[in-house]
């Protein structure tokens, strides 16, 4: 198996969070790995279904708007302001995020930073070597620290559509709408979205009912929960919180998302029904932790009692897991002394967390080497 050569640092994943860690270990000009994933990893992540961040103050198409439209002064310019003023999106999304910082890091600390586009196929903890060892297909690669970003995937309603005169049971008639953003997965970062339009909840859980009177308080737009043909399991209180707010609730099976241009208009139901919707908010549960890197070197996972796929990582205030020197950043991490909410800017914070925490280590290392004592 070929070896490649030793890093201060392994970065593994290709969104926020791990673009987060590669920056901002490349700013401390540490040596770093970036592994960002193949696309068939890219797939997997929830980061490609957020399409605006507009929950993030600074991060808005407003600001890009005002600075384009600055530079644009002057009668020659005319016909581009007026192009500029009737683009209906400029939003910034996940995807030009992580572009910007492969973009910076490219230009700025190629010297420091080398990013593969491989999927990171196994780990383990070197201990002859103290380092941990990443493989790649043919080749491993050293790390003195590893930042795990690898993220989760949500569960999917699976949607019974009829094409081409053949009922066809599968989750994939639901993308396109979601990486429109019109299928809505986190509350706190798209709920505001809804102020404009009807909302319904996807979900039969009390953590879908919860969800559903949220929208209800905070924006007053549910109008209903879809339990795509399972059995609701919310409880009698749930129940009757929304009767009150008057959020219906519909048992059969979705066969269809429909809309124009504008956004999604409707979701068919098996019975006929259409039921008029500008969103649907997704409240299934988590279908995959990508934790399998963070198992194979021991890491302590939270969430017991559900399945070992289903189980975050468990982390410390610094994003340090149960083994030293490894990192779990993002979506996949969770603390037990407090919530570590889902959100891009809590993604940014916990991978600086790990940086500086791994940067204060080798520099703590550097001194006692300059003074000639233990490190």
């Amino acid at each position: 198996m070929a070896r490649d050569r030793e890093f201060d640092l392994i970065v593994v994943g290709g969104g926020i969070a791990g673009g987060a860690a590669a920056l901002r270990a490349a700013q401390y000009l540490l040596r770093v790995l970036w592994i960002r994933g193949d696309k068939r990893t890219a797939k997997r992540s929830r980061g490609l279904w957020v399409a605006n961040i507009d929950n993030m103050i600074g991060v808005h198409e407003g600001i890009v708007r005002k600075k384009v439209l600055k530079l644009l002064r002057g009668g020659e310019y005319q016909a581009a302001r007026k192009l500029l003023a009737d683009a209906p999106r400029m939003a910034v999304s996940s995807r030009d995020i992580i572009e910007n910082t492969v973009e910076r890091i490219e230009a700025e600390f190629a010297d420091y930073v080398e990013v593969l586009d491989l999927a990171a196929d196994g780990a383990r903890w070197d201990g002859d070597g103290g380092a941990f060892v990443v493989r790649c297909g043919d080749a491993e690669h050293r790390g003195a620290a590893l930042v795990l970003a690898t993220g989760v995937m949500d569960r999917q309603p699976s949607i019974l559509k009829t094409k081409g005169g053949e009922a066809r049971d599968e989750v994939k008639w639901i993308y396109p709408w979601a990486n429109r953003e019109d299928i809505l997965y986190c509350i706190r970062c798209e709920g505001h979205l809804t102020v404009i339009g009807r909302a319904a909840v996807i979900g039969y859980s009390e953590a879908a009912a919860q969800l559903a009177m949220m929208l209800q308080e905070r924006y007053g737009s549910a109008c209903c929960l879809l339990t795509n043909g399972a059995e609701p399991e919310w409880s009698e209180e749930s129940r009757r919180v929304l009767e009150a707010y008057g959020i219906g609730v519909h048992r059969d099976r979705i066969t269809d998302l429909t809309g124009d241009g504008d956004g999604m208009r409707a979701l068919q139901l098996e019975n006929g029904e259409a039921v008029e919707v500008r969103f649907a908010l997704v409240a299934l549960g988590l279908y995959r932790v990508y934790n399998d890197l963070a198992r194979q070197l021991g890491a302590e996972l939270a969430d017991p009692g559900k399945p070992e796929e289903e189980r975050h990582v468990l982390i410390d205030r610094r994003g340090e897991t149960s083994v030293p020197g490894l990192f779990a950043v993002g979506d996949m991490a969770t603390r037990a002394d407090e919530p570590v909410m889902k959100q891009v800017y809590t993604a940014q914070e916990y991978a600086v967390r790990a940086i500086d925490s791994i940067d204060h280590r080798r520099r703590r290392r550097m001194r006692a080497a300059k003074l000639g004592t233990p490190g």
